[in-house]
């Protein structure tokens, strides 16, 4: 039988096979004419694996709060207590060291030094000529001890007792709005006691003259230090109640609270240029019955040692950047009042490293030390296609030695590993999680005991009715472990079964699923 005989008496059984050849090439050639897509490396995510040890319960992370700061950042605190005169920067601003970025106010002091500037000049020049006396070294003396009586009467009487007994009639009493009954009492009988020496000092001071013996004369020196003394520590005590009051005044009672520390302020500072007066008077009357050149030369060293006084004082006022760098915080405006201790302004560094400064509570202190691993989270960092995680990496660096007694809390800095990579800035609030030593293994009778492990939630998937967590296979893909999960604590979840201390997990889960080709870092 021919072949066409043979097609004719099977027509569509050979129509059939016709088309399945036909339909067979076609696929065939689409097969052919389409390659496999070129496997992207730069897809494949980047995972790092943590060994189970490290979460055996025992050895949870130590938590704690934070913030971001640069390497070399800078914050500047007041010396003095001044109202801010000029302001001479703005935020964002570059600065160099040593360039002046606000300024207190401090005629006063500029006034004293110019003064003090004046007096070494003239001491400078008697010891030159020789024109040194015993009468003339009595003489200053004497006028020294009148002049700081006057001072130090006006400063305690005039101003200070304005302020502490409110004599101007407008109501209130300072020692009425201080708690520190302690305080207020010592000050009080202070205050006694220096009432009693003025009028004793003054007496002195008036049997004074031209024909009184230098032993005298010292004598009286020896009464208005001890009256000076007591001035000092009744200003320094109503320093301390103004400035602790200072934190709890409503609007109106902060301007009377300015308007009293400026009063304390300037009354200290008038007792202050009398002491360092009289300082020098006295070294030049003790050293009258010297020769000439001894003398002299003890003035001068007395007046420069009251202009250095002062000129530490005047830069206690000038605050300048101690670095190259950026201004970043200027809370307060010009006029407002700066304490001792206010922060006046913060400089960035040019340094791009980063670290933060954590607050450990007291009870983890001893489980953290130099060196340690540990994990920083910004909460409000998004993640992204680029990143599994919003996790950075840090090491401890620094531990403060003690344990403030207010917060309870200790201060750890650490280093931010790959600061320009993290996405941090500073100011940001962030969580760490500071590796401790692995807890040691189960012994004896506890050796059967399930052995628990705390881990970070993140390093945990959940989905309804089941929860496991991930490890990496020998082809690098994810592999997925079942695990029983018990009670959550703040960031941490018990893993009670499912893991062993022989397996490395993959930290976090974020966006990653079983079989999922990944590379380890």
């Amino acid at each position: 039988m021919s072949i066409f005989s043979s097609l004719r008496k099977h027509a569509v059984i050979s129509t059939v096979v016709v088309l399945a050849a036909i339909i067979i090439a076609i696929i065939a050639g689409r097969a052919a004419t389409k390659k496999a897509p070129a496997a992207n490396n730069d897809d494949v995510k980047q995972v790092e694996l943590i060994n189970a040890t490290t979460f055996r319960q025992g050895s949870l992370a130590v938590s704690a709060n934070g913030i971001v700061e640069s390497h070399s950042q800078v914050d500047l605190k007041s010396q003095t207590s001044a109202p801010i005169s000029t302001i001479d920067v703005s935020i964002g601003q570059t600065v160099n060291p040593g360039e002046v970025i606000m300024e207190l106010q401090n005629s006063d002091i500029r006034a004293q030094l110019a003064q003090a500037e004046a007096s070494l000049a003239a001491v400078q020049g008697q010891y030159q000529t020789g024109a040194f006396s015993v009468d003339s070294a009595k003489q200053g003396a004497i006028d020294k001890l009148r002049d700081a009586y006057n001072k130090t009467y006006n400063a305690v009487v005039t101003k200070a007792e304005v302020v502490l007994y409110n004599n101007d009639g407008n109501g209130g009493r300072l020692t009425t709005f201080s708690p520190d009954t302690a305080l207020n009492s010592e000050m009080t009988a202070t205050d006694i006691d220096l009432k009693t020496g003025l009028r004793q000092w003054k007496s002195a001071n008036d049997a004074l003259d031209a024909g009184t013996s230098t032993d005298a004369i010292e004598t009286v020196i020896g009464i208005a230090d001890m009256n000076m003394t007591r001035a000092d520590t009744l200003l320094n005590d109503m320093s301390k109640i103004l400035n602790n009051l200072a934190g709890f005044a409503t609007p109106s009672f902060s301007v009377s609270l300015s308007n009293w520390n400026q009063i304390v302020s300037g009354a200290h500072d008038s007792v202050s240029g009398a002491e360092q007066a009289l300082t020098a008077a006295e070294m030049a009357l003790s050293t009258s019955n010297s020769s000439q050149s001894t003398t002299a030369n003890a003035q001068v060293t007395a007046a420069q040692a009251g202009v250095n006084n002062l000129q530490a004082q005047l830069a206690k006022t000038i605050i300048r950047s101690p670095i190259s760098g950026r201004v970043s915080v200027l809370p307060l405006r010009e006029g407002e009042l700066a304490s001792p201790g206010t922060l006046l302004a913060t400089v960035i560094g040019n340094d791009s490293g980063l670290r933060v400064k954590a607050y450990v509570s007291g009870d983890d202190l001893s489980r953290v030390t130099l060196g340690s691993s540990a994990t920083i989270q910004n909460p409000t960092m998004p993640t992204n296609a680029s990143s599994t995680s919003n996790a950075i990496k840090g090491v401890v660096s620094n531990i403060a030695p003690g344990v403030d007694p207010t917060t309870k809390k200790a201060e750890v800095d650490l280093d931010v590993s790959n600061s320009d990579k993290s996405g941090l800035v500073i100011g940001d609030n962030v969580t760490v999680a500071i590796s401790v030593p692995s807890a040691p293994l189960a012994s004896g009778s506890n050796r059967n005991q399930p052995t628990i492990y705390r881990l970070p939630i993140q390093d945990v998937k959940i989905v309804p009715g089941a929860a496991y967590v991930f490890t990496v296979g020998a082809d690098s893909k994810i592999v997925r472990n079942d695990v029983v999960i018990g009670s959550i604590q703040g960031d941490f979840i018990e893993v009670t079964s499912g893991l062993s201390d022989t397996m490395d997990i993959v930290s976090p889960v974020y966006e990653l699923d079983p079989g999922q080709q990944v590379k380890v870092q």
